[in-house]
């Protein structure tokens, strides 16, 4: 988890509650939001190495982040981990994308346009001029993560995401699918599939999928 104090609504991947299975969490102090969604992830590679390596230390069995503008991290922190380690919600896309028909591409829902630099686009192997669309910069949600705020205004987040999501879709009508980045968008995907009709994928489904592949489902 980054370094932040805003409250955590379920849906969230910082609320337990999202979860059907046990997980652990760990905060990375100084690991800050704001500068990850600059895009400026470099300092911070050394904290979640570390900070990973304590979660094996424990008995965790896969590590994923909090951050979608993490995946510049992906090769080097997985490589530094003796478990599998999922750095960003975006590393679906390309499965995403051999899911459509043709003349269809993945769409990319995200908090800010600054963290989408070219390298986290070939960090995560796919072509940087994928459709995006991201929130206001005036946006209540980044407002209430960037000011830490303990009481947060979801209503207003779930409104702010579904028509960042109508947008992406007026400016790209040839959108098959969507990827959020924001680790606290899965709270409003369900939303987001009712104002679009697509598919959506997020934190969420990665982190589902990554368990998935180290507690199999017992069928006897």
């Amino acid at each position: 988890m980054l370094d932040t104090g805003f409250e955590r609504l379920p849906g969230d991947v910082g609320h337990a509650a999202t979860w059907p299975f046990p997980v652990q969490y760990a905060v990375m102090r100084g690991a800050d939001a704001a500068a990850a969604a600059r895009g400026d992830t470099e300092g911070m590679l050394a904290a979640l190495v570390a900070g990973a390596r304590e979660l094996v230390a424990t008995g965790v069995d896969a590590i994923a982040t909090s951050c979608g503008f993490l995946a510049p991290l992906q090769s080097r922190l997985a490589a530094s981990c003796a478990v599998p380690v999922a750095t960003s919600s975006l590393l679906q896309i390309p499965m995403v994308q051999q899911l459509l028909p043709a003349g269809r591409r993945v769409g990319i829902l995200a908090a800010t346009r600054a963290g989408l630099t070219g390298e986290l686009f070939r960090a995560i192997g796919v072509p940087p001029d994928l459709p995006v669309e991201a929130l206001d910069e005036s946006s209540t949600l980044l407002r209430d993560h960037r000011e830490n705020r303990l009481r947060v205004d979801g209503p207003a987040h779930r409104q702010e995401v579904a028509a960042a999501a109508r947008r992406l879709l007026q400016r790209h009508p040839d959108v098959g699918a969507i990827v959020c980045e924001c680790a606290n968008f899965p709270r409003h995907s369900r939303a987001l599939r009712e104002a679009t009709g697509l598919p959506i994928f997020d934190a969420v489904t990665l982190v589902h999928w990554l368990h998935a592949s180290v507690s199999p489902a017992c069928y006897d």
